[in-house]
């Protein structure tokens, strides 16, 4: 049975609410890091922002965007599964 959760993302809990923090992940020093880009405006600035950092700070050895065809729907299949098969880590931009 998969049990669903809202978690408040500022950390605070509503009582008995699953709030565990989830596993932390290999360093990101070499890591292969895939961007996906809503095609909000400004979703791409952000994660290129992000990604910068993240190459400078943390040894990222390499970035790659993707975008889903529109922000209004969900990123398709081939998309995500280009995504876990090139990339150690993934962040979604959102934009505005």
């Amino acid at each position: 049975m998969v049990r669903e959760a809202l978690l408040d993302p500022t950390g605070r809990t509503g009582g008995g609410a699953d709030a565990r923090r989830a596993p932390r992940l290999v360093p990101l020093r070499g890591a292969r890091l895939g961007l996906l880009n809503s095609t909000k405006p400004n979703s791409a600035v952000v994660l290129e922002q992000v990604a910068a950092l993240l190459e400078q700070e943390e040894g990222v050895a390499s970035v790659t965007m993707f975008s889903k065809r529109s922000f209004a729907v969900p990123a398709e299949e081939k998309v995500l599964s280009d995504i876990a098969e090139t990339c150690d880590y993934a962040i979604a931009g959102v934009g505005d």
